[in-house]
């Protein structure tokens, strides 16, 4: 496989959902083949990959910077007790919102101090982040966490790029009725895809956390040997 896990989940299905629902809409039948030669195969997977790093850049921009940075509040605040969203969307989503015991609050904050970082937020996290990278179990989960986010926040882009695709081709076009219940289980499915991808991105940041929270105390630095007396 010349891609990693993150390019499947993250950029060559949201790539392939996104040109399935366009060629279902065009009419072209292009997913319709029988068969596929080799060079029409890899100009399929190439575009779909490209697309979906497109995909991806977008889905960044209004879901991670628009969305969670800018209304919600990244996971990194939020742990700490440091929302951004209103009170109704807080009890709305308490799964999201739910902080760290106050415990661990405390022994990251404490490890952040001897680090010169006196408070939450981005600097504390990349800390947590240096230490993760140095544990190799919980890289293998955070890498798990990374596809997982990665491809729900794409996905749900794609599904509601999808559902206006499908819902207009209907009102616009010659299509049946099926496309438009099709349109609308896009947008259902982008409304889910949200949700687990927040679940997904705290699940993250809570990994980097707590195994900062939890790592070994470094070991104390051996005291200087004791200087040799000069003999007279």
């Amino acid at each position: 496989m010349p891609f990693t896990s993150y390019d499947f989940w993250a950029y060559l299905s949201a790539g392939f959902l996104l040109l399935f629902a366009a060629d279902y809409v065009a009419g072209t039948e292009v997913f319709a083949r029988s068969s596929w030669t080799l060079v029409q195969g890899i100009v399929l997977v190439s575009g779909a990959y490209a697309l979906g790093q497109i995909v991806a850049s977008a889905a960044a921009l209004l879901l991670e910077r628009g969305l969670v940075e800018q209304l919600l509040g990244a996971p990194r605040n939020v742990l700490f007790g440091r929302p951004r969203a209103w009170r109704w969307v807080r009890r709305l989503l308490p799964g999201y919102f739910r902080g760290l015991p106050d415990e661990v609050r405390q022994s990251i904050l404490s490890r952040g101090r001897a680090l010169g970082i006196d408070s939450p937020g981005e600097a504390l996290f990349w800390a947590a982040f240096q230490h993760a990278r140095t544990t190799p179990v919980v890289m293998a989960r955070l890498d798990n966490f990374l596809n997982l986010y990665g491809f729900c926040r794409n996905t749900a882009l794609v599904a509601l790029v999808d559902g206006a695709l499908l819902c207009g081709a209907y009102r616009w076009g010659e299509h049946p009725i099926t496309t438009l219940y099709w349109g609308w289980a896009a947008f259902l499915l982008a409304g889910g895809m949200v949700l687990r991808y927040l679940k997904f991105y705290r699940h993250y940041a809570v990994e980097v956390f707590t195994s900062f929270a939890y790592a070994p105390a470094p070991a104390p630095a051996p005291a200087p040997a004791p200087h040799e007396t000069a003999k007279g």
